[in-house]
């Protein structure tokens, strides 16, 4: 399977311009001594590892910032702009996040349980490993995005979390099952996996994909050799997955 079929088309679409401005070191002073700094300037600083647990940094620009492994828990950042800034690693918990711009954050390993996403911009696809974005209001094309990019990184079961969120804003799209499916499979969970190509089929059935009913017999035929190895060699599950990943791309919205 070949992640830069949806990478590259994704991350494509969230290119930040770069920032020019220095750190403003009066504001950062400001911050790191009273932790307290509303609309300050902290555009591409430096603050890893920060303590700043309970901080209000609320409407302050911190674009491409690095936050990377800093204690954010229950900071207020609401409207802050963090366009493009590390959070890799960065404890969120209970953040304030209201109308905060995260287009294009890396948020890989970030714990975000709790935080409040009212009204948050999500443009990002730096997620694996973050946890609590299911918690987000956001749509069943962006959780079936991420659920891809957790299995790419071979975390299928984060993937199937985000897949089982998608399915209840689009609980009649075929790509979503199909591709918890291949989440299943890959798990060896071959009931589950059956269950839920069986049910993609029936849907791409009924809307009249052709793609996607051979997509979904593609990978039948994958579990049921798993299931009954001795029936015959076939393909390579690599070559097919990649092939019925192709198939995804035109196949989900």
């Amino acid at each position: 399977m070949k992640k830069s079929l949806l990478l590259s088309s994704l991350i494509g679409m969230l290119a930040i311009a770069p920032v020019t401005r220095a750190e403003n070191l009066t504001h950062l002073s400001q911050l790191l001594s009273t932790r307290r700094c509303n609309n300050c300037s902290l555009i591409s600083t430096g603050l890893v590892n920060a303590k700043l647990g309970g901080a209000d940094i609320s409407g302050s620009d911190l674009r491409q910032a690095n936050l990377s492994r800093a204690d954010l828990s229950m900071a207020n950042l609401s409207g802050a702009d963090l366009t493009g800034a590390s959070l890799a690693g960065a404890n969120l918990a209970g953040a304030n996040l209201e109308g905060a711009n995260l287009d294009g954050a890396d948020l890989r390993g970030a714990y975000l349980a709790g935080a409040n996403f009212k009204n948050t911009s999500l443009n990002t696809y730096y997620i694996t490993r973050a946890v609590g974005l299911m918690d987000s209001t956001t749509s069943a094309e962006r959780l079936y995005q991420w659920g891809f990019i957790e299995s790419e990184s071979s975390n299928h079961r984060m993937a199937i979390a985000y897949y089982n969120q998608a399915a209840k804003f689009a609980p009649d799209n075929g790509a979503i099952y199909l591709s918890r499916a291949i989440a299943n499979f890959k798990l060896k969970d071959y009931y589950r996996a059956q269950q839920d190509v069986n049910f993609a089929r029936t849907l791409f059935a009924a809307s009249g994909s052709t793609v996607g009913v051979e997509a979904s017999d593609r990978l039948t035929e994958q579990i049921e050799l798993a299931l009954n190895p001795d029936t015959g060699s076939g393909n390579s599950f690599g070559n097919v997955v990649g092939t019925i990943t192709t198939m995804l791309l035109r196949l989900f919205f």
